[in-house]
């Protein structure tokens, strides 16, 4: 092997192991504040205006927990073919390569879906129009998202 070659195989293991662990733990981490800022609020005025000021908070927790998924599986195994050299074998094709593009690229869209819809629920919610600002409820929210997760599967 030539020297080059030696060092892309570190660089990609140890590059690979670092992005792998600090963006887990940091996918995580963002799951539980996400999950605790979509929480449905209370009867009460405070935790009704904290509500109002955290409305995105739903489409990026589904954004998040897309990218723990590009994370753990299509990362894992690039650093299995490019940092150990795994032989891909015609029994495991099906689960290294085609499901490890599949889901990339799907969960992938779904994040970039996820926060763009974030983007246009703010400019709801700031509008100065109340029409708009009313079309930004939390159930049209989980629509929105369970209807964007299935259509990004049907088309990937």
């Amino acid at each position: 092997m030539n020297k080059i070659d030696i060092i892309s195989n570190q660089l990609m293991i140890y590059a690979g192991i670092i992005m792998y662990l600090f963006g887990s733990i940091g996918n995580i981490l963002n799951i539980w504040v996400f999950t605790i800022w979509s929480r449905s609020p209370k009867r009460s005025q405070k935790h009704y205006r904290h509500s109002q000021t955290s409305n995105s908070s739903l489409y990026l927790l589904a954004s998040s927990v897309a990218n723990l998924f590009v994370i753990i599986y299509p990362l894992l195994t690039r650093i299995m073919f490019d940092g150990y050299h795994y032989r891909v074998t015609d029994k495991n094709v099906f689960i290294l390569c085609k499901l490890r593009f599949y889901v990339l690229h799907t969960f992938d869209l779904i994040s970039l879906i996820c926060i763009c819809m974030a983007t246009f629920d703010r400019y709801l919610v700031s509008s100065r129009k109340v029409r708009l600002r009313k079309l930004s409820t939390r159930r049209q929210r989980t629509k929105l998202i369970i209807v964007f997760i299935f259509f990004s599967y049907w088309t990937s």
